[in-house]
């Protein structure tokens, strides 16, 4: 009789516990949605501003840690169903509709997920070739090296690193540039020409030198301020200036504008390379985390399914049960949510560096790359 009284007691207590527990739970998570309304409230406040909506803007498309964005994005499921369920606007109150909608998720991610990997190694398969293709690309590119190497005496062999190779090309085109101020006399029409052209190579060099602080550079920060600048524009620039001062600029400044033309070619080259070399790392490593975060949403939709499938649990704990089901519908976004947020900054970079060679089209100036 004093055992059955004493096991009674101590499932009383596990009870009582495991009730406080949750409760503690469900106010935690009301205090985390309050919070995230009031965050919400003030980035809406502070994107009033145009300034900060482009910085905001280029944030989400570019910048942001693609991880951060999709987890903004799960949040923000989550803390719209819960507010939703806790005014009554949606609820859990009738079980077979939550096993019917996740149900419904289960299917919808067993044809995302595989679609999406299958496109994307669809994708990364076309970048390959037949081994003669494999060769001539390797040939080109070691043709490019060898070219800037010869333009820098300093560095007879450079680095594999696409971050230290950029540096040398940066470096190149610093020297070139002095050397072109130099060889342009004082006081001439050439000269105000030949001015007003360096200070817009001299800014894109010190964007470049200020990313490449740390020669140890992942490739989309390599390829970050290469997508706002025009080389083509560059390069038709020297070609005019060639033209309209053929007859004032001396051998020497020919010389050296012949060769900044040729660095810009280089320049422009290489970052149509580092986008498909970063483009087929990004879809590769999106493959991966699809395919992580869809088995997440399917284990948690399934625990669901079978958590509603005899009747509505924990009825006495409405608030907890409400913040459940939010939970597992902003789990089944987590796949979507990664997909948006790295398909964005792809296609972004593929939508500002799709023209190479003589032609910028509006979206790949250099205004429209910072402000947008």
């Amino acid at each position: 009789m004093s055992t059955d009284r004493e096991w009674g007691e101590l499932a009383a207590s596990v009870l009582t516990g495991a009730v406080r527990l949750l409760t503690i739970l469900g106010h935690g998570i009301w205090v985390g949605t309050r919070t995230a309304v009031v965050g919400l409230l003030l980035v809406t406040a502070l994107l009033a501003n145009e300034e900060r909506r482009a910085r905001a803007r280029r944030w989400f498309l570019l910048e942001g840690d693609r991880w951060v964005i999709a987890g903004i994005l799960v949040v923000a499921v989550f803390v719209v169903s819960f507010v939703l369920g806790l005014v009554d606007v949606v609820g859990v109150a009738e079980p077979a509709f939550v096993t019917t909608m996740f149900s419904g998720i289960i299917g919808g991610l067993f044809s995302f997920v595989p679609i999406v990997i299958s496109v994307n190694q669809l994708t990364i398969s076309s970048l390959f070739g037949t081994p003669a293709e494999l060769r001539s690309e390797i040939e080109s590119v070691d043709h490019l090296r060898t070219a800037i190497e010869t333009m820098h005496p300093d560095e007879p062999v450079s680095s594999t690193e696409p971050s230290e190779f950029l540096w040398v090309v940066v470096e190149v085109i610093h020297d070139r540039a002095d050397a072109l101020c130099d060889a342009v006399p004082e006081d001439t029409a050439a000269r105000e020409a030949v001015d007003m052209y360096l200070d817009v190579i001299r800014t894109q060099v010190s964007d470049l030198n200020r990313t490449l602080g740390d020669q140890r550079n992942r490739l989309f920060t390599v390829l970050l301020p290469m997508m706002g600048d025009g080389y083509s524009r560059n390069i038709n620039d020297i070609r005019r200036i060639r033209t309209e001062y053929e007859d004032t600029l001396t051998e020497e400044a020919m010389d050296q504008l012949a060769e900044l033309k040729e660095l810009f070619v280089e320049l422009d080259i290489l970052r149509q390379y580092f986008k498909s070399m970063y483009i087929q790392q990004e879809l590769s490593y999106l493959s991966r985390m699809v395919g992580y975060t869809g088995i997440g949403a399917f284990l948690i939709a399934v625990f669901l399914v079978m958590l509603f499938s005899n009747g509505q649990p924990l009825s006495n704990h409405q608030f907890v049960l409400e913040a459940l089901v939010s939970l597992g519908v902003a789990a089944a976004t987590a796949p979507f949510a990664m997909l948006v947020s790295f398909i964005v900054r792809i296609g972004t970079i593929a939508q500002r560096t799709a023209a190479s060679g003589a032609f910028t089209p509006p979206r790949e100036s250099s205004d429209h790359a910072t402000h947008r």
